[in-house]
């Protein structure tokens, strides 16, 4: 079973994965998504890297650019080469595969998608977010059936690393 947390913007979605991953014994794979240090920018952008690594700013890593005056610009190639490379690497080498997060800005990245989706079929634990105002292909996700997904609030984000862990641990000793 997976876990997919979904809530409002900035509620602490990405601090409960790390949190989490930080109590578990385990070999961590995936992919996070993460905005420029000023992330209220009109201009800010949007980049990935590997779930297991330090947030890095490069060219190479931006997937999104918002503009001042218009749609974001959104680069499907780097989601679906360096996104797909992430999670094949999660998939060989890791015990909990890192989602973070799933959203409308990888709407036309189908081969980031597809991975994704194929990789809820798996047997190693994903533990991810999905964007809470998120519709088409993200609806995959959400409905899947082996997918938990949990609102992450004020009242529940301190209290969810250790619930959490506590499943992923309860995982492994029924495998």
């Amino acid at each position: 079973m997976h876990i997919f947390l979904t809530g409002d913007i900035q509620i602490g979605k990405t601090t409960v994965i790390d949190r989490t991953t930080a109590l578990l014994n385990k070999a961590v794979g995936g992919f996070q998504t993460y905005f420029d240090l000023d992330r209220e920018l009109p201009t800010r952008r949007l980049y990935i890297n590997s779930a297991l690594q330090s947030k890095v700013f490069c060219e190479e890593n931006i997937v999104v650019q918002f503009r001042e005056n218009g749609f974001p610009l959104v680069h499907d190639e780097k989601f679906d080469a360096y996104g797909v490379q992430l999670i094949e690497e999660a998939i060989g080498k890791s015990d909990l595969i890192v989602m973070d997060e799933c959203g409308n800005l990888e709407q036309f990245a189908t081969l980031f998608q597809r991975k994704i989706l194929n990789t809820l079929n798996g047997n190693i634990p994903i533990l991810g977010v999905v964007k809470q105002n998120s519709w088409g292909w993200t609806d995959y996700i959400r409905n899947h059936s082996k997918v938990k997904l949990i609102t992450v609030t004020n009242e529940n984000r301190d209290l969810l690393p250790e619930a959490i862990a506590n499943y992923i641990r309860n995982l492994d000793e029924c495998v």
